[in-house]
């Protein structure tokens, strides 16, 4: 992982930053800049979308390339804030070193599998994308209400373009490689009982990359969860409704013990 892959600000107990499909390390600025000022923020683009390094992963190398980062930086314990399939990085992270998390926070995420009809639906897609063909128009287009909420697309259309600019700019391979290290994980929602760490959940009502209803299945199986529901965003939350997101994550925080 290149330095450019990874932000570290501020000082203090130490918050780790995964991020989503189609996405980097800078979805996450608004919370960078909202929490460095107690906490130290770090923020990496996963290998798993980065097309020069031309592998398939799967989620345990998702793990292993978090712990990496934390490791690099002298991290022992953090507190994980996972964003779609970085969260479900994290509930792997979770159960197979618990030890290395004070905290989890799960955003824009769910711990059931996909079904074999979505699996199909994304096959469909995705797979054709393993090429260094730049990512189409086309493809852009289709996933803004995938990313994007209705209010979001409406009214601030320029902050759209500025993601669709970035996809446009990749070659199509890095979200083959994305998608190949979620499609087809184990459902965990059965598991999650063993979570014992203090954890977060914040999902947007329109989210249109994930249903609520995800969310909130794993509230109901996290023995120390908290909830939080956030109006008018889509799945991209942490950008769309960044005020709200940074609220949730500095209660969490501040509430938890020192680590």
């Amino acid at each position: 992982m290149q330095d450019s892959d990874i932000l570290d600000r501020g000082a203090g107990p130490a918050l780790v930053f995964s991020h989503g499909t189609l996405l980097d390390r800078t979805m996450f600025d608004p919370q960078i800049a909202a929490l460095s000022d107690r906490y130290r923020t770090i923020a990496y683009t996963s290998r798993a979308g980065t097309s020069r390094y031309g592998t398939e992963r799967c989620l345990d190398d998702l793990v292993s390339d978090c712990l990496d980062v934390a490791d690099g930086a002298g991290v022992e314990r953090f507190v994980l804030v996972g964003m779609s399939v970085g969260g479900f990085m994290g509930i792997e992270l979770a159960l197979k070193h618990p030890h290395r998390l004070a905290g989890l926070v799960l955003v824009s995420s769910m711990a059931d599998a996909y079904t074999a009809e979505e699996r199909a639906q994304f096959g469909e897609l995705l797979e054709p994308m393993n090429t260094e063909e730049p990512i189409s128009a086309e493809f852009a287009a289709a996933f803004v209400p995938v990313i994007f909420g209705p209010r979001t697309i409406e009214e601030n259309p320029a902050h759209v373009q500025r993601w669709v600019t970035k996809w446009r700019a990749r070659p199509s391979r890095s979200v083959w490689g994305e998608y190949r290290s979620w499609i087809d994980r184990e459902d965990r929602l059965a598991r999650l009982g063993e979570i014992t760490v203090p954890t977060l959940i914040i999902h947007a009502e329109d989210d249109g990359g994930i249903p609520i209803a995800r969310a909130e299945a794993m509230h109901a199986r996290l023995p120390h969860s908290t909830f939080v529901r956030v109006p008018g965003s889509g799945h991209l939350v942490t950008e769309e409704q960044p005020g709200a997101v940074n609220q949730a994550l500095r209660h969490f925080v501040e509430g938890m013990a020192p680590w």
